[in-house]
């Protein structure tokens, strides 16, 4: 037999957060004060996207991280599709992420690149551009930086052919990268200054 502590709200929460009573649910964390119940929350509510509740719950328990990542969320990320696929990557889902960033008219292809940049899922991030005809630059850029750090050399035979025919220059870079997230946010009807995206961009 395995003995667990489970609270006697948890029944409570769940009829709440099923029937997406958010603000219920809330008050019965913030009253009853019980690490599991906040634990519970925070699951349910990125299960559901509900950012507002989910930054409640991460903020509760001190979980500075993810509560930083929904903050980037819900400032920094314009669209509704982008949220939708940084929801997906905050649920350990890339695949999805990145369906979701290509299904849009236009994709938004610097995201779902970008995102496998950070997952140093480097050959992904090069089919993308390859297949799009776009960010070719962008990411051999971001492959010469990741070398450069870490003191190693090029060892990939199609990153060797491109950067051998493909040239980069960090402004362009960043100057494509912008106009994409203008673009993104004109969309999506909200201002957007250059560089004014957190580290997570």
């Amino acid at each position: 037999l395995v003995t667990t502590n489970i609270s006697p709200y948890a029944g409570l929460l769940y009829t709440y957060t099923s029937r997406a009573r958010w603000e219920e649910a809330l008050k019965l964390c913030r009253w009853c004060q019980e690490t599991q119940c906040w634990a519970a929350l925070a699951g349910m509510a990125v299960n559901a996207s509900n950012l507002d509740a989910a930054e409640a719950a991460f903020a509760a328990l001190n979980h500075a991280d993810k509560l930083e990542y929904l903050q980037y969320i819900k400032d920094k990320v314009f669209s509704q599709q982008a949220k939708n696929a940084e929801m997906a990557l905050f649920k350990r889902q890339p695949e999805e992420a990145e369906r979701i960033f290509l299904e849009g008219s236009p994709p938004l292809l610097y995201r779902a690149i970008k995102m496998n940049i950070k997952l140093f899922r480097w050959e992904r991030a090069l089919e993308l551009a390859v297949k799009h005809k776009s960010h070719i630059d962008t990411v051999l850029a971001y492959r010469a930086k990741y070398l450069e750090r870490f003191e190693k050399q090029e060892s990939d035979p199609r990153f060797k052919q491109l950067s051998a025919t493909v040239s980069w220059e960090w402004e362009q870079v960043k100057a494509k990268k912008d106009l994409e997230k203008q673009e993104e946010a004109e969309r999506a009807g909200v201002s957007f200054f250059a560089g004014s995206n957190s580290s997570h961009k």
